[in-house]
């Protein structure tokens, strides 16, 4: 147990040394973009840094699998530099023993990060996103449209327009809401139904009560001729990329139940669930690598692993970006990667006689 508790420290010790070194990075990125707005609008040094804290999460989140990768890499080429893997491997000590704590290490923090993006990232993420809107006004507050939790909140020329988000062209809504109103700002017509369908340049609602000239009327179906298209309501397609892992669940059982297509939705699922663990699949492929005696030694390996993990991290992208537009399935977009890495460290475990 002494031996796994020190290669374990020296582990967490770079993890935390490259996360403070690439999120820190990756932030002074961020403030060269959105710190121009918040000069600009007077935003007090608190709120600022409030707003950088809270999306520096999400960015952990990204930068994971990488980090993850490099702290296990790192942990052995510093070992082999010292002389301590040739020392452990003299006396007896398997490759398997030495590269345990790693993995275990790995997959803790897999585990942890996932569990961040499913509770924490998008409470964060939609904290920071109002920070923006209302210190800034750097939102989507031009067009009218605001999407949050998967809801819709449309402000029009003369409309107010509330509802649940069916599919992210916003041709279907369920849940709606819709308040009409004169150029004096009184209440012309109010329609709220269970659902409305933009079909044929109109809107078709349907199981619903309109209220018009203080009379209320019920009715299955309605179609009204409304100066207003999906195409206005552009910022429905946010929530899809920023739901939380529940909003994406609930919006995939609804689309199925319809009939609909919702590989969008479970390929970014899948890849909110598997994303961190690309670090775990990265480091079971990448360790026989370091321990492979070739020339340059351990940093050969170091070298190797780290464009792998750049290769498959743009791989990952890829393959998410054609399960998003359904060319492959949402399964094999996200699981393939997974599939490969492991495929791959098998296949040098035995090669390398790991």
């Amino acid at each position: 147990m002494i031996l796994e508790r020190f290669i374990a420290a020296r582990f967490f010790s770079f993890l935390v040394v490259l996360f403070f070194g690439l999120t820190g990075l990756y932030l002074l990125i961020e403030a060269f973009e959105k710190l121009p707005d918040f000069l600009d609008a007077g935003v007090s040094f608190f709120t600022t840094a409030v707003y950088f804290c809270l999306i520096s999460l999400n960015i952990i989140f990204e930068l994971s699998p990488l980090i993850i990768l490099l702290a296990g890499l790192m942990t052995l080429v510093t070992m082999g530099k010292s002389r301590e893997l040739m020392a452990l491997r003299s006396i007896g000590i398997s490759t398997r023993r030495i590269s345990m704590p790693i993995l275990a290490g790995a997959m803790i923090l897999a585990v942890v990060f996932t569990t961040m993006k499913i509770f924490l990232i998008p409470e964060a993420n939609k904290a920071a996103n109002l920070i923006l809107k209302m210190e800034t006004g750097v939102s989507s507050k031009d067009r009218g449209t605001v999407a949050e939790g998967g809801r819709l909140y449309y402000r029009g020329k003369d409309s107010i327009l509330t509802g649940q988000i069916l599919i992210p062209d916003g041709s279907m809504l369920a849940d709606v809401e819709w308040m009409f109103f004169s150029p004096s700002y009184k209440v012309s017509m109010i329609i709220a139904c269970a659902q409305a369908r933009y079909v044929d340049n109109r809107w078709e609602f349907t199981r619903g009560v309109k209220r018009q000239d203080e009379k209320s009327s019920f009715f299955d179906r309605l179609s009204v001729d409304i100066d207003l298209t999906p195409q206005d309501l552009l910022a429905i397609e946010t929530p899809v990329e920023e739901a939380s892992a529940s909003q994406l669940l609930k919006a995939i059982l609804r689309l199925r139940s319809l009939g609909l297509p919702y590989h969008k939705q479970e390929t970014t699922l899948l890849s909110q669930l598997l994303y961190s663990f690309l670090g775990v699949s990265l480091l079971f492929a990448c360790l026989p690598l370091v321990f492979f005696r070739v020339e340059g030694g351990a940093a050969v390996g170091l070298v190797l692993g780290t464009g792998i993990g750049f290769g498959v991290w743009a791989l990952w992208n890829m393959a998410v970006s054609m399960g998003k537009t359904g060319a492959i399935l949402p399964f094999i977009a996200t699981m393939g990667p997974h599939i490969f890495l492991i495929s791959a460290g098998i296949w040098a475990r035995k090669r390398f006689s790991f």
